[in-house]
């Protein structure tokens, strides 16, 4: 037994009481192997569902909310809203909530569209968007999930990508397996694949790359759990470009991004460095490569000819003076050197040089005396660049 209305848009909805639904094939999406399946297992689970619901028994005449649910369309699907399933067909089990909410799809199942606008163009296959305008205009993308004010809006036939937050993801149109937190995340991706962006808008066409954070407004990294590390076991020491703020690891066959040798170390206690005098940095080491050696505090060594960066921060007390900071390699000074401008504040510069094997590397200091301040202040990543 059925019953039958028509909604303000012509369509006509059914209440079931002992209807059955009958499980039709569905439509590949045509991407990979496994949803090329005519049904997929976990497909099967709702039609059966349904099923059970539809032999259950009436336990009253009259339904326990009122005004009564007003039932849903053949095949599983579910429409409210201008326009909304306008032009559905066969596809299934898809629920459309809102003005032009999946409007245009005809075969595609198991859409959710919750806002004004989502999945308007859509006719691919498994995708949930929820906020105004969010996969606005996709097109045969399928397995996107949109959250968010005009997140994913520009996707027409990228699969698999995950979009939380206002704009997240939105000029993306053709990449896949792309993942997006926060309001404007992964903004500038396009094209690209595999990508994670956490509060950062990412760099268009970039691939297979996370980024979290944004340099120009966070400035401190937090993570429990990270034990010291041991320089004598190297495969468990992470690097980090302080430029660029990419991480590497020593275990990459004894480079960090395609870098041929690294030596890091740093600084502890207030010291005062006179005019002349080199940079101390009194803690072991650590050395990835054997292109690179310290020889004492204040001066390390080149092993190989080549071409080297020094990265170099020096962390300044309160009371010191403005002092001059600049590289020497052989004991002659090496690109541009850097001035302190205000006391307490932090001196850095980054020099690339050519070097021939056993000229020594310090950062010296000339103009007035420099104050480090109190704790960890200074560092210097000595990297061979080829």
């Amino acid at each position: 037994m059925t019953k039958t209305k028509m909604n303000t848009t012509g369509k006509k909805k059914e209440h079931p009481m002992y209807l059955l639904i009958q499980p039709k094939t569905l439509v590949s999406s045509g991407r990979d192997r496994i949803r090329s399946l005519p049904l997929r297992r976990e497909f099967l689970l709702i039609p059966l569902i349904l099923v059970c619901f539809g032999f259950m028994p009436q336990v009253s005449a009259a339904p326990d909310v009122s005004p009564p649910p007003d039932g849903s369309y053949p095949g599983g699907n579910t429409a409210e809203g201008r326009n909304s399933l306008l032009h559905l067909t066969t596809g299934q089990y898809n629920t459309a909530l809102g003005w032009q909410s999946v409007t245009t799809l005809t075969t595609g199942s198991f859409n959710t569209g919750a806002g004004a606008g989502t999945l308007a163009l859509n006719n691919g296959n498994e995708n949930t968007a929820s906020g105004a305008g969010a996969l606005l205009l996709n097109t045969t993308g399928a397995a996107n999930a949109a959250n968010g004010a005009l997140s994913l809006i520009f996707n027409s036939t990228g699969d698999d990508n995950s979009a939380f937050g206002d704009r997240a993801l939105q000029n993306n149109t053709s990449g896949s397996n792309n993942i997006a937190m926060g309001s404007g995340a992964g903004f500038n991706l396009t094209t690209g694949d595999n990508n994670i962006d956490i509060g950062n808008e990412g760099v268009a066409d970039e691939a297979n790359a996370i980024r979290i954070g944004d340099s120009a407004i966070h400035d401190s990294v937090f993570l429990a759990g990270i034990g010291p590390a041991n320089p004598e076991a190297p495969n468990q020491v992470v690097l980090v470009d302080p430029i660029t703020g990419q991480l590497g690891s020593s275990a990459s066959i004894g480079s960090l991004g395609g870098l041929a040798a690294v030596l890091f170390d740093w600084n502890s206690g207030t010291i005062v460095i006179g005019v002349g005098g080199a940079v101390p940095f009194n803690h072991a080491p650590v050395v990835v490569g054997t292109a690179i050696s310290k020889t004492n505090n204040t001066t390390f060594m080149v092993n190989q000819d080549g071409v080297y960066r020094v990265t170099y921060f020096l962390r300044t007390a309160m009371a010191s003076l403005l002092g001059t900071a600049q590289v020497h390699v052989a004991g002659s000074p090496v690109g541009p050197a850097a001035t302190l401008v205000v006391a307490g504040t932090t001196l850095s510069d980054q020099v690339t040089f050519s070097a021939t094997a056993g000229s020594a590397v310090q950062v010296v200091i000339s103009g007035a005396a420099l104050t480090l301040a109190a704790g960890d202040n200074a560092s210097i990543n000595i990297d061979k660049v080829r």
